[in-house]
C-alpha cells in the first residue's frame, strides 16, 4: 500500500522582512512585467463577520464596523492606513489566520519568487491525500511565468498553479513575531470550486492537461477520493499497471489500495494532485510500506486521516466560505526576502 503521512502545520517559522504598512502599494514594475493589471489595495475580511462584543473589532480580519463600512469607498492611502493598525488588533484578538494585503499579480510574484528560491515547499491535497513539491539547491528547475500561471519543472516533479483574480492568500501567524508565518494559504470561494468528484477509482483518458508535454498522450485514473476540492490520481504506461487499475475500476479507494496498491508501488508511476488552482505532478519513486518518502518532491495517501474530510491538519481551520487550492511551508531555518507589500 502506498505510505502516507502529512506535514504538520506550523513546523516551520518564516520572517516577512519589512513593515506591511510601507510596501502595500510597491513592486508594480514586477506585477506589470508579467502583464497582469495592478488592482487596489484588498480588503482584509475572511468571511468571519462576527464582531468582538468586548473590542468592537470584526473577528476576522480586525476592523471595525465603520472600517468595513467606508472600505468600498476608500483610496488606497486610506486602506494602507487601515491595514497598518491591524496588526495590533489581530494579536490582541487570538487571530492566527489572516489574510494578506495582496492582490491577484503581488500572489503571482510570491509564488514565482519562492520557486526561483527555493525558499520553501508547495503542497497541493488536504489532510490524509497531499503532494509535496520543493527542489534542492542544487537541482535544475526551470519556472516560467505566463500572464497568471506559474509552471515550475524538474527533474523529480512539476507544479503549476494560475492565480485568478479570485485567489486569496492568508497566512498562518507565528506566536513569536507579528510578520512571520508558519505556513500561506491559497484559496478560492468554495462556491467556485468545479472540480469533477469520482467516488470510486476512474479511467479518464488520456492526460491532456499534463505538465510535460509528453506525457499528455498517456492515460491516467482518478483514485477516487470523493472531494470536490481535490483529485488524487495516477498516471500510467506500463501494460501491467494499466490492466491492474483497468481491472479495479469502479471499486472505492480502500478495495483499490487492497487490489492494486503493489502494483502502484511497483511502478511507481506519476501521482498527479489537482486543486482549484492547478496541479502538481511527482514523479519519484513511492517507498515501501515502513520506508521513507524521499527528501524532494513526494506524495502522501493516508486513508485513516483522510476520513476526517478535513483540508488542513487538525488544529488548523481555515475561513468556511475558503476551498484550499494550495500550502505554502517555509524551508527551516530560512528568514526569507520576499516583501509582504503588494501591488496597487
Amino acid at each position: 500500500m502506498p505510505r502516507m503521512d502529512i506535514r504538520a502545520a506550523g513546523v516551520y517559522g518564516f520572517h516577512l522582512a519589512g513593515d506591511e504598512a510601507s510596501v502595500l502599494i510597491q513592486s508594480q514594475a514586477s506585477v506589470r512585467r508579467m502583464d497582469i493589471q495592478t488592482k487596489p489595495i484588498p480588503s482584509p475580511c475572511t468571511g468571519i463577520c462576527t464582531m468582538d462584543g468586548a473590542l468592537g473589532f470584526c473577528l476576522g480580519c480586525g476592523r471595525t464596523a465603520d472600517e468595513v463600512a467606508e472600505w468600498a469607498s476608500a483610496g488606497d492611502v486610506r486602506r494602507s492606513a487601515i491595514w497598518a493598525i491591524l496588526p495590533e488588533r489581530i494579536d490582541a484578538l487570538g487571530i492566527s489566520i489572516t489574510r494578506l494585503p495582496w492582490p491577484q499579480g503581488r500572489i503571482v510574484e510570491f509564488v514565482a519568487e519562492s520557486l526561483r528560491q527555493i525558499s520553501g515547499t508547495w503542497a497541493l491535497g488536504c489532510y490524509g491525500a497531499i503532494a509535496e513539491f520543493v527542489c534542492h539547491r542544487d537541482e535544475p528547475c526551470d519556472v516560467s511565468v505566463t500572464g497568471e500561471t506559474i509552471t515550475a519543472i524538474s527533474g523529480r516533479g512539476a507544479l503549476q498553479l494560475t492565480i485568478g483574480e479570485r485567489v486569496r492568500a492568508l497566512r498562518l501567524r507565528t506566536d513569536h513575531t507579528r510578520h512571520g508565518y508558519r505556513a500561506i494559504f491559497l484559496v478560492v470561494s468554495k462556491a467556485r470550486v468545479t472540480l469533477p468528484v469520482a467516488t470510486t477509482l476512474t479511467p479518464l483518458g488520456r492526460d491532456e492537461g499534463a505538465i510535460r508535454p509528453e506525457c499528455r498522450n498517456e492515460p491516467w485514473f482518478d483514485l477516487g477520493l470523493g472531494r470536490d476540492d481535490l483529485r488524487f490520481c495516477v498516471r500510467a504506461s506500463a501494460p501491467d499497471l494499466l490492466d491492474t487499475l483497468n481491472q479495479a475500476s469502479g471499486l472505492p479507494l480502500l478495495d483499490v489500495l487492497q487490489a492494486a496498491g503493489a502494483t502502484i508501488v511497483k511502478h511507481s508511476p506519476a501521482r498527479v494532485v489537482e486543486s482549484p488552482l492547478g496541479r502538481a505532478e511527482i514523479y519519484t519513486s513511492i517507498p515501501a510500506p515502513g520506508g521513507q518518502s524521499p527528501g524532494g518532491p513526494h506524495t502522501h495517501l493516508l486513508p485513516g486521516h483522510l476520513a476526517s474530510g478535513r483540508a488542513t491538519p487538525p488544529g488548523v481551520d481555515l475561513p468556511p466560505v475558503y476551498a484550499l487550492g494550495a500550502i505554502f511551508y517555509p524551508r527551516s531555518g530560512s528568514r526569507g526576502d520576499i516583501e509582504p507589500g503588494c501591488a496597487a
